[in-house]
Order: C-alpha cells, then structure tokens, then sequence
C-alpha cells in the first residue's frame, strides 16, 4: 500500500473511492482533449508567427534601398516638412480574442493618410508609394506582436494543463487505483474470515 490513499477499508469508502475514481478519469480525459487542442492552436500560432517574421524581414529588407533612393532626390525642405508632418494617422485600440478559455489582449491599429496629396511637394514620385509600403510595413509587425503575443499565452496554458494531465496519469489516478485494489483485497479477506468464523460456529453447535 506505499502508493495508496490512507483510507479505512470499508464498503462506504470504497463506493466513495470507485464514485471519485469515475471522475477523476472524465477529468483526466477532458483536460488531455483540451491539452491536445492548445497544442493543436500552438503549432498553428508558431507557424504562423514563423511566416509573419519572414514577410516582415523580407519586406523590411525591400524597402529601405529604394526609400535612400527615393530621399536622396527629394529636397531637404520639402523632406523635413514632411517628416515633421506626416500626413499619416495612427490610433490604437486595444481588442480582446478568446482562445478556448484563454482571454487574449490584442493591439487593434488603423492607418489613414493623406500621402497622395504630395504632388505639389519638392520630393521624388517614389516617395509616397513607398510610405505606404512602410505603413503596410508596419500593420504586418503590429500582427507579428500580436500573433507572438497568442503563441506565448497559449504556450503558458498549456505547460498548466500538462502538468495536470500528468499530475492526474502519473500520481492521483494511479492512487485512487491502488486503494480502491487494497480496499477491496481488505473487505474480501474480512469476508473469507466472516465464513471462517461462522463455518466455525456451526460446528460447535452441530457438536452440542
């Protein structure tokens, strides 16, 4: 009994243990369809955080040869103007995504631009075309953050209910197993003993 509950051996508890037992291992299978299910969404969030990352380095590499370009043929006026006023807006809201029980927060951002009203400014035709690739640029590492964001979380809950799922395969289940198989053992040597005794006590009468 060194892995077993210490439980006195009698029928209420053992009905008790059996009763526990039952739910213990419906608990057990939900969490292992849950824990199978996060790594399912886990998987899916790392591959596409693993994509996001290429298109952002590779759009990120694209642009900033072709913006020197386009800066070194604007004038230096009309440039920090520009710099000085964008004419891009950008506002920020924080969202909410739910992942089975897993509340996400999210970074929600929406871009708008006056960027093709820069035809009467001292700066290269390329340059607004190229602003809003930066824009576009930027909207793509707002999802990378958040898709990152989601993979870590969903990480995290799931490391949890594997050490549950684990917790209850390896420890609580096998205990509830072996005391329910030692009580049992104990009732069923007390009943042999029981017949022993009364076997033995109709012998005595027989014999008077």
């Amino acid at each position: 009994m060194s892995n077993a509950l210490n439980i006195n051996p009698n029928r209420m508890e053992l009905m008790k243990l059996k009763k526990r037992f039952l739910l213990a291992k419906r608990g057990y299978k939900l969490l292992k369809d849950k824990q199978d299910e996060l790594m399912d969404r886990f998987v899916e969030s790392a591959d596409a955080v693993r994509k996001l990352r290429a298109v952002v380095e590779k759009l990120y590499g694209g642009l900033k040869l072709p913006y020197f370009i386009a800066r070194s043929f604007s004038g230096n006026r009309a440039f920090m103007s520009l710099c000085s006023n964008p004419r891009v807006k950008m506002v920020i809201s924080g969202v909410k995504e739910r992942v089975m029980n897993l509340i996400i927060p999210m970074l929600k951002v929406d871009f708008s631009d006056r960027l093709d009203s820069l035809g009467n400014l001292d700066i290269s035709s390329l340059l607004p075309g190229l602003l809003k690739k930066f824009i576009a640029l930027a909207k793509d590492i707002i999802n990378l953050a958040n898709e990152e964001r989601r993979m870590f979380l969903i990480a995290g809950e799931l490391e949890k209910v594997r050490r549950r799922v684990n917790a209850l395969e390896y420890i609580f289940l096998p205990k509830l197993e072996e005391t329910i198989e030692y009580i049992s053992m104990q009732l069923e040597e007390m009943e042999r003993e029981d017949i022993v005794r009364l076997m033995k006590v109709k012998d005595i009468v027989r014999s008077h």
